[in-house]
């Protein structure tokens, strides 16, 4: 986890490239609470993509996704688009058809596939892969939602503490306090 003052530091160069935005220093308190669980440089990466595609002072979640798309992006990570999920699927059912078991390259990719029954899919009549395609694309997008999703409640957990702790708040149906940065 980045510490909050030089994550202060790396955020603080948004309040000059939006002047109008008029940003307080305590709104940078709060940016640098809630990116805290990147690096230094995934922070950086993050802060200058959005200086260069924000029109606007970017939200903490655009700072987020940025700095996580320029994560993927260098790892390779970055998820297939869904229609190259579906050229994936269609190059399966042609190269492993019902006789060998399909080979993905994203676990999304074969859990939407695989979820569609993969027999059936592969027999569907031309004249319905349309259907199918529209099918898949909404289960690849979904479980590729879930996936989002699921990072950033694990995030989210981490940072507040744990499981136990997160369990503690959702019963005591309270926030905890942030602390000011001074």
């Amino acid at each position: 986890m980045l510490d909050v003052e030089r994550a202060i530091d790396i955020l603080t160069p948004l309040m000059c490239a939006y002047p109008a935005a008029k940003i307080t220093e305590e709104t940078i308190s709060v940016y640098a609470i809630a990116l805290s669980e990147l690096t230094e440089l995934e922070l950086q990466a993050g802060v200058l993509k959005c200086m260069r595609t924000s029109k606007f002072f970017p939200s903490i979640a655009e700072v987020m996704e940025a700095a996580q798309n320029m994560i993927e992006t260098v790892t390779n990570t970055k998820a297939k688009s869904p229609d190259e999920a579906w050229n994936e699927v269609q190059k399966q059912m042609h190269e492993a058809f019902v006789y060998k078991k399909p080979v993905f390259s994203t676990p999304e990719i074969e859990k939407a596939a695989l979820s569609m029954g993969w027999i059936g899919l592969c027999e569907t009549p031309t004249d319905q892969i349309g259907t199918a395609r529209a099918q898949f694309l909404r289960l690849y997008e979904s479980v590729c939602s879930r996936k989002r999703e699921s990072r950033i409640n694990d995030s989210v957990i981490a940072i507040m503490g744990g499981n136990d702790y997160v369990k503690q708040l959702v019963a005591a149906k309270s926030m905890p306090q942030l602390t000011r940065i001074k």
